[in-house]
């Protein structure tokens, strides 16, 4: 028999979620589907008669979603639907909702209702169908009754009294600005609650008390729940239900999330009673995957919102189960056809090839994973100097940056010689000497040679010498690589799983960037197809000098204006928080915080004595309350030797990101202020929370600006920086025309990620999102091509000819970012997941998209790294631009094995 065609008509955001993906791939698996994903392209741009013609129609309103020409299409091609469409059209109105609730016996909250707009605007057909089915009067003509607030504490409506505390809801769907009206007794004011904004979804207003009259309202009697939660419930069909509870946003407000960013859940049990509520909701709403809101409250339950389309989300369970359904649904509802069939209302392979947009080619560039905090000790030594004779010498003419990753003696002994000259800076040669003695044995520390020349002269005016250590690939990281690399293999897999087998991954050189693409490259590619190797590209991947020059005027320019005699200093930039001051302003705040935190760490530690070591017995990132300590302090000296240096500003968010993580119990155990009696935590941390805050804010304004202030610097240094990468992109995608199926995977650094994106944002493209957002681990950028095979005729008859069109959409993840780590409830992985990628520019003519991006290339300027490896330096080591390393599935070891390295 044919295969059976399902498609999903859902914006991108939800047709390629995760919960969708685990679903499709179940369904996949059993051979007996087709999964086409009709994607915005189609869903936005195309008519409905040009939509893919399928036999089953999974297809939902989210915003943005044109309902409407869902069902246009639906009435033109009569596929099997999983959900009705025109009934969710219901689902907009609350009052449309409660009356159906109503009409089969689902209990609700006592509620009056304040009709300004003549009741719900339904098509007749609806009302029709809902009157026939269940019972229900949704007519269109209802009067405006008077509503007044007859004391503080009672509303009467219509000859009908409420009292406080009730529940003031808009009767759109889609609004979720909410209001609780409390009465005198009980304090007065309201809470209102909103759509979730980072980990608030309400607010406390002691002003708050008088309901609104700019439109039409439901006001419900509120009802104090029992363990101060709600339960979400979501059918599958109308005989399967799961059921998860929640914390209430009416408690205070604050949101306890997971590492997934998602609120945090807890499966429970339904009564036989609730179950029945369940089918009831899903038989007339005839939305056989919904989810629904409910509450219990002194052993009864109610039912106080229907949210249609709903996925429970990381449950494997579930994902089975609603496969298995999903799968008998389609067996019983759709006619099969023998695969050489045909039929009425079928669809040939030609006719829905033509009809459907195809990923072709799928591009990627991703920021490594989470890693530990990186730090860093600077000094300069002058010719001029001529006890600094010994360390200019490790120079040996050159005029490149030098890293020196192994052999790190050779610095320390350049040190010692010149230790023993006349005139030494004693305390910086024996403090670059202890340093090297003592890191040197840590994965990923490095010394970088850096030589800055008069630009008049040309000679050699200083030499810096950067000993860097940290930095190294987490465990966190190996979870994220893993869990990422199986999720977009999912996701290929429904997309075009020809892709898969046609994947190159490069990645740069570094450590920790090698692990993140090796274990992603692991988890993302078929194991059976053979041993796979990964394609180490230093020119395309690695740190570069290119942009120098011009990222030491803009770091001077930041610099200068952060310093509170700045004409700039009370410039208030884009979207700032309001209750903070002006970033300038704003280091000294967190300078001040430090001293205070600083003193509140030390004395903790005396406090504590040897009882520090039993505060956090496990250390996953190899450190030691001694250790963490030291880190805690030079950052301290740091920011007090100077605050308004902007690299302060990521050392500093690095650090509490970090531990916020991975060492939250130590964290919280020392910087907790021990003036503060009592057991109230948030009170003995409000300091680490202000400066945790603060810290974001600040670094939020500075880490973009770092690679460029103005459009013409940002296009500069994104030229100098990833001009070669942007170019091997744009190899790739042009590739896609003659291939089945197109996957190329690049991981770097966030420098790259940074300057790429900039690259991209100067290309003059149709850009569609407003706000760049920050780009943290596992932070990517996609390049996606897509095409259509499109007739010059009608109908399939010989003389029509098939002509190709192609599409680009660029789309970015920030990875995994939140706004308030400290405030995650954490696992042992303590691995945030990277976010869904959202699109930057609308789906763009390929051939316009491509030359739009390709008329940087046109500058006459050869690009130049500026670095050269110790290696070759000191010991004559080739280092090719182009390596190539075996893909193995680790399961223990982050280190990548080096040693099977060769070169290409």
């Amino acid at each position: 028999m044919e295969r059976m065609q399902l498609g999903v008509a859902a914006m991108d955001r939800k047709a390629r979620s995760k919960p969708m993906q685990n679903i499709l791939n179940r369904l996949i698996s059993t051979k007996e589907f087709d999964v086409i994903i009709f994607g915005e392209k189609v869903i936005l741009d195309e008519p409905v008669q040009d939509w893919p013609i399928v036999d089953v129609l999974i297809s939902f309103f989210s915003t943005g979603f044109p309902l409407d020409k869902a069902i246009s299409y639906a009435d033109l091609r009569k596929p099997v639907l999983v959900n009705d469409l025109r009934l969710q059209q219901v689902l907009w109105d609350r009052r449309a909702v409660l009356a159906i609730l109503d009409s089969v016996g689902v209990p609700t909250p006592r509620r009056l209702e304040v009709d300004r707009d003549g009741g719900p605007d339904l098509e007749d057909v609806i009302i029709q169908d809902l009157k026939d089915r269940v019972g229900a009067d949704l007519r269109k003509d209802r009067g405006v009754k008077e509503c007044k607030l007859d004391n503080y504490d009672t509303l009467s409506i219509g000859g009908h009294t409420i009292s406080k505390p009730f529940v003031e809801k808009p009767v759109s769907g889609e609004d979720h600005n909410i209001h609780i009206y409390f009465p005198k007794n009980r304090g007065g004011g309201g809470r209102r609650l909103f759509r979730k904004v980072g980990n608030k979804s309400s607010e406390y207003d002691p002003n708050l008390f008088e309901p609104r009259t700019d439109g039409s309202y439901i006001y419900e009697e509120f009802m104090d729940v029992d363990n101060a939660e709600d339960i979400k419930v979501y059918t599958i069909g109308p005989h399967f239900v799961h059921a998860e509870t929640r914390k209430s946003p009416v408690v205070d407000g604050v949101v306890k999330r997971n590492p997934d960013g998602k609120e945090i859940r807890y499966i429970t049990k339904l009564s036989d009673e609730e179950i029945q509520m369940a089918t009831n909701i899903s038989k007339a709403f005839k939305q056989n995957i919904c989810g629904f809101d409910l509450l219990r409250v002194g052993g009864k339950s109610y039912v106080i919102d229907v949210n249609g389309w709903s996925f429970v989300k990381g449950n494997d369970f579930y994902y089975d189960k609603c496969a298995e359904i999903l799968s008998g649904f389609c067996r019983n509802n759709v006619v099969r056809r023998p695969i050489a069939g045909g039929g009425v209302g079928s669809a040939s392979p030609r006719e829905r090839e033509r009809s459907a947009w195809n990923l072709k080619a799928s591009v990627t560039v991703f920021r490594h994973g989470d890693r530990t905090p990186k730090q860093k000790l600077k000094r300069s030594f002058k010719p001029s100097e001529t006890w600094a004779a010994p360390l200019i010498a490790l120079l040996q003419g050159r005029r490149e940056e030098i890293i020196l990753r192994t052999q790190l003696e050779l610095v320390s002994t350049a040190a010692s010689e010149a230790l023993a000259l006349p005139g030494a800076n004693t305390e910086d040669l024996e403090l670059i000497i202890q340093l090297i003695n003592r890191k040197k044995d840590m994965g990923g520390t490095k010394v970088q040679i850096k030589p800055s020349f008069d630009k008049t002269s040309g000679e050699l005016a200083k030499m810096q010498l950067i000993i860097k250590w940290g930095g190294e690939f987490s465990h966190a990281a190996r979870h994220q690589a893993k869990d990422f690399g199986n999720n977009m293999r999912k996701d290929m897999i429904i997309m075009n799983a020809d892709a898969l087998s046609n994947c190159t991954v490069y990645t740069s050189s570094e450590r920790r960037v090698t692990a993140s693409a090796e274990i992603f490259a692991a988890a993302f590619l078929d194991e059976s197809s053979g041993e796979k190797e990964m394609i180490i590209r230093k020119d395309l991947l690695d740190d570069s000098n290119a942009a120098k020059d011009v990222m030491d005027v803009v770091k001077k320019k930041l610099k200068a204006s952060l310093r509170p005699d700045s004409p700039e200093a009370n410039s208030i930039p884009d979207d700032w928080p309001e209750d903070l001051p002006p970033p300038a302003r704003l280091a000294l705040d967190i300078a001040r915080l430090l001293a205070v935190l600083r003193e509140i760490m030390r004395q903790n530690y005396k406090t504590l004595g040897k009882g520090v070591e039993r505060v956090q017995t496990r250390w996953c990132t190899h450190e030691t309350p001694s250790l963490f300590r030291e880190r805690w302090e030079k950052l301290f000296n740091d920011f007090e030797e100077d605050p308004h240096d902007p690299s302060r500003s990521s050392e500093l968010y690095d650090m509490l990101s970090h531990d916020g993580l991975h060492n939250r119990q130590f964290i919280e155990t020392v910087f907790a202020d021990p003036s503060i009696e009592g057991e109230d935590t948030d009170a003995k941390l409000v300091h680490l929370h202000e400066l945790y805050r603060k810290a974001l804010a600040l670094f939020s304004f500075i880490c973009p600006r770092e690679y460029g202030i103005t459009p013409e610097e940002k296009e500069e240094i994104g030229f100098l920086t990833s001009m070669p990468l942007l170019n091997n992109i744009v190899e790739d995608l042009k590739g896609a025309k003659e291939s089945k199926g197109i996957c190329s995977l690049y991981f770097t650094k966030e420098s790259h990620i940074h300057t790429l994106l900039n690259l991209v944002l100067a290309s003059e493209l149709n850009v569609v999102m407003p706000k760049i957002p920050a780009l943290d681990y596992f932070a990517s950028i996609t390049f996606e091509v897509y095409e259509r095979n499109s007739s010059t005729t009608d109908g399939d008859s010989p003389t029509s000819q098939q002509q190709q069109q192609y599409s680009l959409l660029i789309s970015v993840s920030e990875g995994a970012h939140s706004s308030n780590i400290l405030s995650i409830n954490l696992d042992a992985r303590h691995a945030l997941t990277p976010l869904p990628r959202r699109p930057l520019t609308t789906h763009m003519d390929f051939d316009d998209a491509m030359a739009k991006l390709e008329a940087h290339s046109s500058r006459d300027s050869r690009v130049e790294r500026g670095m050269v490896e110790g290696s070759t330096v000191f010991f004559g080591q080739e280092d090719p631009d182009r390596q190539f390393m075996p893909i193995k599935n680790r399961r223990d070891s982050v280190d990548t094995d080096r040693s099977s390295v060769r070169q290409g």
